[in-house]
């Protein structure tokens, strides 16, 4: 089946999912868009979670990239435990979420639509990643902000569906080489990855904001120190200088404001409380 057939019998099958959205506001004066899980609003990222995530999994090894490294058992144990932690504390307990190790130097971390975590090893390295594998507030803090893209539906709400199927063709291509990369990030509003051959989603401010915001809540109902996402990003911001367009830095704008801007947050948060 062609890649222009296959989007057009997405297209119309999403076309029957609507979102569904309920605003409630947090303890302090903060407002953020909170989902309902009992409407049909998230059989999008549903769907893309069944479908597609196994195929990125797949994908990764037939590149060669291991899937939870046995020579990384205690970091993979590690990565579940804080996302079983996190997972009741989320906007959104109900999503399958699911959290899994890329023996890959990419640094990043990422989570698809529906609950899909990837943490790369290159997130972990000594000289050029930013979290402390020994640190379990540090890997909370990444891990919280990333399900929170997953539990905002930041990947559906930047597009209308039309759009949204299109992200979705854009994984499902995940073999196409990097000379398409190009044209294709610039459609989908995502980055390519060459060592992994993936696309992983890149927000807007607002909406990394948004994550930002929900990733402290998470971490703080979770009982994690919420001041390890400040920390992050802080190293984030004194690392950016010289990296690829692949690397966290491209998914993840990381100046020195989004420091200053967790501790605003993190100070209005506890004075709530």
């Amino acid at each position: 089946m062609n890649f222009k057939k296959l989007t057009t019998i997405l297209a119309v099958s999403l076309m029957a999912f609507s979102p569904a959205f309920a605003e409630k506001p947090y303890k302090t004066t903060v407002k953020t868009i909170r989902m309902s899980p009992k409407q049909d609003g998230i059989k999008w990222d549903l769907s893309f979670k069944k479908e597609h995530f196994p195929k990125i999994l797949e994908h990764l090894r037939e590149k060669g990239h291991t899937i939870d490294p046995s020579s990384q058992k205690a970091l993979v144990a590690k990565l579940n435990k804080i996302m079983n932690r996190l997972k009741p504390k989320t906007l959104n307990p109900s999503l399958p979420f699911e959290v899994h190790l890329v023996q890959n130097d990419t640094v990043n971390a990422v989570c698809y639509p529906g609950g899909g975590i990837l943490f790369f090893t290159g997130i972990f390295g000594r000289a050029e990643g930013l979290i402390d594998p020994q640190s379990d507030e540090e890997i909370a803090a990444v891990m919280g902000h990333e399900m929170a893209h997953a539990t905002l539906r930041h990947a559906y709400k930047k597009q209308n569906t039309a759009m949204a199927t299109n992200l979705i063709g854009s994984v499902i291509s995940i073999g196409i080489g990097a000379g398409a990369g190009g044209d294709w990030q610039n459609l989908f509003n995502t980055v390519f990855d060459v060592s992994t051959g993936l696309y992983f989603p890149s927000y807007s401010r607002k909406h990394e904001s948004e994550a930002d915001l929900e990733g402290l809540y998470t971490l703080m109902d979770a009982k994690y120190k919420p001041d390890a996402a400040i920390r992050v990003w802080e190293r984030a911001s004194a690392k950016k200088g010289g990296r690829d367009k692949t690397s966290i830095f491209a998914s993840h704008p990381a100046d020195g404001k989004r420091a200053k801007d967790l501790t605003v947050h993190l100070a209005t948060i506890k004075g709530s409380k």
